[in-house]
């Protein structure tokens, strides 16, 4: 949740950045890596071995860090980039929404 509260998706539809993380948020974006990182770690491509909609999760959870100019390990700017570039992802990224 620190994250989620921290790294606002204002970031990744609005350009919207925020400050530096806090100590629960920075401890918090460790575990989100160690987690992503163990569960790619035979298969990079994707989280179970195939698309599913939980790489969309993750690859917004890390582009609010990424936007936002946080520090992420490059493998999972790799990710979260390949998973941005699917077709149903860049449609629904591309989605008129309404201004701040």
């Amino acid at each position: 949740m620190p994250i989620r509260q921290e790294r606002s998706t204002l970031v990744v539809f609005y350009g919207v950045k925020a400050g530096p993380l806090s100590p629960d948020a920075e401890s918090a974006t460790r575990k989100l890596f160690s987690a992503a990182q163990a569960l790619l770690a035979d298969s990079p491509e994707y989280l179970f071995g195939e698309w599913s909609i939980a790489d969309v999760d993750l690859a917004v959870m890390l582009n609010r860090l990424i936007l936002n100019g946080d520090s992420v390990p490059p493998a999972l700017v790799e990710y979260a980039q390949r998973q941005w570039q699917r077709p149903s992802v860049q449609e629904w990224v591309g989605l008129q929404r309404p201004p701040l």
